[in-house]
């Protein structure tokens, strides 16, 4: 059996259906797990706050908080890729979930500093893998005309996140304590896994793996409430386009360093910036509840930014989209630097967490994980993340060192920074996925 031959025609099949119930029932694992793994890092912003406020930690053994989460994360997405490729989308999915919800029960009961830091590692390993699989597994499935506005629409899920964290923190860590934070995303979690048992292999995977059988069966359950197949609606003849420079078919090295710093761009945006707007607060005398409900206030851009995605996401090419918002990210980021009044500080900050997290959306739900071949897609995607979890365990200390001397202009002079780094290397590695084939991407 030609294995390639097959891959072609299954992936043939499954672009050619329209999207139906299969697929929601696919993407009600996919986001409900995502989210979660989205408010379980979030949280970090929250609890760092409440615990400088009560005296568990100092602002320096925050930095150790958060940089052991990321830590953890690095290694969850390194082996989540590797094993996504080996043994399956499906069992790589279900452990990591199932890693941090035991984990979250450790760090909620966590005695001292060092057990809510090792715990947190340990939850950092799962959280890490979440993301690495998510957008990545959607894309397998959903055809490409759909395929940007069903990532689009995880991206706004995943961002809301945000939102969700710190809702739930400015009502949970006031009145109850930061414990309860853990234990709410634990217990969700625990509540998906058990969802997630019915959640299908990806056909694309089975037959690179030549599980041809197995593949077509899903397949054929796709198929039966699909409105077209392709026996019904086969595609039109090829006719050979010019080739440009942004469809030429890159090394895949190319493609690691074009994925890993877009990736790593907007992480440090995210990890760099958004996790310590509490904290930054906090420390420039704002009491721990008013610090919370100003961070939620600007957390609606977070959504917001989703939403701006789905509205763009058939219009502009993903590269335009990723300079663009890079740039906006950039006279944003000085004029809430340079803001007086909290009203300000609030009303541009929900002006940049909504440029941000567009680019977070396009970057991480789009584009990064349609730049791989199916082959190595977990392990490319994972590549990537693996770098930016990386460079997420340096940042907090970075961040702490470049506040303690410049204030709030250090860490948005780091964000600014970031957004040109992307914008260079984008226009240097040209390659564009919007509306292609998986096969053909590859």
């Amino acid at each position: 059996m030609d294995t390639s031959t097959e891959e072609l025609k299954i992936g043939a099949r499954m672009d050619a259906l329209t999207t139906n119930k299969e697929h929601k029932k696919l993407f009600a694992y996919i986001g409900a797990g995502a989210m979660i793994d989205a408010y379980d890092v979030y949280i970090a912003a929250g609890v760092s706050a409440a615990l400088v406020s009560t005296g568990f930690a100092g602002v320096n053994e925050v930095a150790v908080f958060m940089s052991m989460t990321f830590f953890g994360m690095l290694l969850g997405a390194a082996t989540a890729g590797f094993v996504g490729d080996k043994f399956g989308r499906r069992m790589s999915y279900q452990i990591n979930l199932l890693v941090f919800a035991v984990a979250g029960f450790g760090a909620a009961l966590a005695p001292t500093f060092e057990f809510l830091v090792g715990t947190r590692f340990i939850m950092g390993i799962g959280l890490g893998a979440e993301l690495v699989l998510a957008a990545a597994i959607l894309g397998e499935f959903v055809p490409p005309r759909s395929r940007g506005r069903w990532t689009a629409f995880l991206g706004i899920l995943v961002n809301s996140g945000l939102l969700f964290a710190s809702a739930i923190g400015a009502l949970v860590i006031s009145n109850f304590g930061w414990r309860w934070m853990f234990v709410i995303g634990a217990v969700l979690a625990v509540i998906v896994w058990i969802a997630r048992t019915r959640c299908p292999e990806s056909p694309r995977w089975l037959v690179v793996r030549g599980r041809l059988p197995e593949a077509q069966a899903i397949v054929e359950r796709f198929e039966k409430h699909s409105a077209t197949t392709l026996e019904t609606h086969p595609p039109a003849p090829a006719v050979e386009a010019a080739e440009s420079k942004d469809t030429v078919k890159r090394p895949f090295w190319q493609l690691v360093v074009l994925g890993t710093v877009v990736t790593v761009g907007v992480n440090m945006f995210v990890y760099g910036f958004i996790s310590w707007m509490p904290t930054f607060f906090v420390e420039q005398g704002i009491d721990v509840s008013s610090s919370l409900a100003y961070t939620t206030a600007m957390a609606l851009g977070a959504p917001g930014g989703g939403l701006v995605c789905l509205l763009l996401i058939n219009r502009l090419n993903r590269r335009t989209a990723v300079v663009t918002f890079s740039i906006i990210v950039i006279p944003l980021g000085l004029a809430y630097a340079a803001a007086q009044s909290i009203v300000m500080i609030v009303i541009i900050g929900i002006a940049l967490v909504t440029a941000i997290y567009t680019l977070v959306t396009f970057v991480l739900y789009s584009y990064m994980p349609e730049l791989y071949p199916t082959r190595y897609r977990l392990r490319g995607t994972g590549i990537s993340y693996t770098f930016a979890r990386g460079a997420s365990i340096v940042v907090p200390f970075v961040m702490s060192g470049l506040f303690v001397s410049f204030g709030i202009f250090g860490p948005i002079g780091f964000v600014c920074a970031m957004a040109v780094c992307m914008i260079v290397v984008v226009f240097a590695i040209p390659v564009e996925t919007r509306g292609r084939s998986l096969e053909d991407i590859s």
